[in-house]
């Protein structure tokens, strides 16, 4: 038997310990940081300064003496800078950067190169630079500065003096090189640290001894309410709790008692209703019992549905093909009686025959057309991305001989990109396409006009699947003969005509065809016209098809195929 492990206990005062004691020692840490940081920071600024002041003052006061080449001044303006103990080395040096007088003060002390000169624009140097530098002998580190020594020209005449502030009355008659020992400014950082850290242990201490007195304080009232706590969840409703401070946890003891109280009650009127929840259950099973039976019955009738229409399909697609056959026979010995014994015919006998040959060549069409509407749903193709307008302008090469013939032209507005099946909308388009060529008035050059505009949304009668990113509303309008808007829904019917077949040829499908195409795509096609002002057909289409229908497509041509 492997042990089961437990998780280990922690109480809210050990908790409440531990963070009170973690934020205080993160904050000290925080304050000690920032103190030391910036009290770094000032001390060492604090030095440059200083350095930058000395070189600057002794460049003022060795001015003459470095001018006038006199040692005495120098030896007596290094051993006055002496006296400044965190002065390392001073050396004094004439405009050719040559040493003049130098000296170290720090025994062993091997004296840097000066800093490199920078210019201005003007080719003056005016900054006092300076530079750090770590000495390889002891490795302590050094801020050398380097100053240099500016003397006023006397010999110009006034008028140049006033007008000439820089550049002909002044000129470097020197350099005051001298360096400055970190060891002093390491020395008071670290007093400033421990004092800091004194400071910081003494705060943590302080604070832990009274995160302690305040944890004993809010915890014993929390304790007390937890041991009743655990009495009431046993089922013991005697237990209250008395809390004698002014506080929130005394809120909390008496919601607690009167959470008690109301317990009690509760109970009662539990035991009242258990017995009426027994009946309800009982009641509640028998209707889901039901309920499941209604839904599997459901199933297996939709299951029914959907072999009986898979049925239907296969069989007209069966009857198209064996009737191709037959059919294709009584063409051929057709057209070899009329060859071979045209001539023994009468007139009458070749009307027959060419009546016979006129009727199999329309049911040869209407054939071919049910099995092409048939095929709508059990051969189709991947959903692809389909540029509208090179589709169209395919349909309307294809149609190029009945437009020369009809003189019609086809004006093309901005189409969209869609998802869907290239064959079948190609059909689509061809067809309605077809169709205003076909019934155009008589000395009316057809025009047919095909637009696109998209659709924020569609209600749900519109369209028989969900959708992504909205539809596309395509209209393609023609001023052909038009119809009555009576037979709006009449022409969409399968063999469904308005005309006879010696006006206009066509045996009725086109149209079906077209509804059938729009609505396996998710969309719906719906017509408006009048006598003699043309017609409007109008498709509403998704842009991008859902991936189910795409999957379900893919499947009936797969079991259509399995059963051919």
């Amino acid at each position: 038997m492997s042990a089961t492990k437990t998780k280990k206990r922690i109480s809210i005062a050990t908790k409440f310990n531990l963070l009170t004691i973690f934020i205080i020692l993160i904050t000290s840490a925080g304050i000690s940081y920032f103190l030391i940081r910036n009290a770094i920071s000032h001390i060492h600024r604090n030095l440059l300064n200083h350095g930058i002041t000395i070189a600057g003052m002794a460049s003022q006061t060795s001015e003459y003496s470095i001018y006038t080449g006199d040692k005495e001044s120098m030896k007596q303006i290094v051993e006055n800078l002496k006296v400044d103990e965190d002065i390392a080395y001073v050396c004094l040096l004439d405009k050719e950067k040559r040493q003049l007088m130098c000296k170290s003060f720090k025994p062993g002390l091997v004296i840097p190169p000066m800093p490199a000169i920078k210019t201005t624009d003007a080719g003056f140097p005016l900054k006092i630079l300076h530079e750090e530098f770590i000495d390889t002998t002891d490795g302590k580190r050094y801020i050398s500065f380097l100053s240099p020594v500016i003397g006023f020209i006397d010999n110009k005449p006034t008028d140049a003096l006033l007008t000439n502030k820089r550049a002909e009355n002044q000129e470097v008659v020197g350099y005051v090189h001298l360096g400055l020992s970190l060891q002093n400014l390491h020395k008071r950082i670290w007093q400033f640290q421990i004092t800091t850290l004194a400071f910081t242990f003494l705060f943590i201490f302080a604070g832990v001894i009274l995160t302690l007195f305040l944890t004993t304080r809010i915890t014993a009232p929390i304790k007390r309410l937890s041991l009743v706590t655990k009495k009431v969840a046993n089922g013991v409703f005697e237990h209250t709790v008395h809390v004698h401070t002014n506080d929130e946890i005394a809120d909390l003891a008496a919601t607690f008692n009167q959470m008690v109280e109301r317990l009690r009650a509760y109970r009662e009127e539990i035991e009242l209703h258990n017995k009426e929840l027994v009946n309800t259950n009982e009641h509640l099973s028998q209707e889901i019992t039901a309920r499941k039976k209604t839904e599997k019955a459901l199933e297996e009738k939709t299951r029914e549905i959907f072999r009986s229409n898979k049925d239907l399909e296969q069989f007209a697609y069966i009857v198209s093909h064996d009737l191709q056959e037959p059919l294709r026979k009584v063409m051929v010995f057709g057209d070899r009686l009329t060859m071979k014994h045209g001539k023994a015919l009468n007139n009458e006998g070749l009307d027959y025959l060419a009546r016979m040959k006129n009727a199999s060549r329309r049911m040869q069409t209407l054939i071919t057309d049910l099995l092409a509407y048939s095929r709508v749903t059990t051969h189709t193709k991947p959903f692809t991305l389909i540029d509208l307008t090179k589709l169209i302008e395919e349909v309307i090469n294809d149609l190029e001989i009945q437009l020369e013939r009809t003189g019609g032209r086809v004006i093309l507005g901005k189409l969209p990109v869609i998802h869907a099946d290239a064959v079948q909308i190609r059909q689509l388009f061809q067809n309605l396409i077809g169709n205003a060529l076909k019934y155009h008035r008589d000395a009316v050059p057809p025009v047919i006009e095909i637009q696109a505009h998209c659709l924020e949304g569609m209600k749900d009668d519109h369209a028989q699947s969900s959708h992504h990113n909205g539809f596309c509303e395509i209209t393609v309008t023609d001023n052909g003969i038009g119809f009555d808007e009576k037979y709006a829904e009449y022409i969409f019917g399968v063999f469904q005509r308005l005309h006879r077949r010696d006006q206009y040829e066509g045996t009725g499908v086109g149209l079906s065809l077209c509804r059938k195409i729009v609505e396996r795509h998710g969309g719906c096609i719906t017509a408006t016209s009048a006598p003699g002002k043309g017609a409007k057909f109008t498709i509403v289409l998704p842009l991008e098809q859902v991936r189910k229908r795409e999957d379900h497509g893919k499947s009936q041509e797969a079991v259509s195929n399995f059963n051919s």
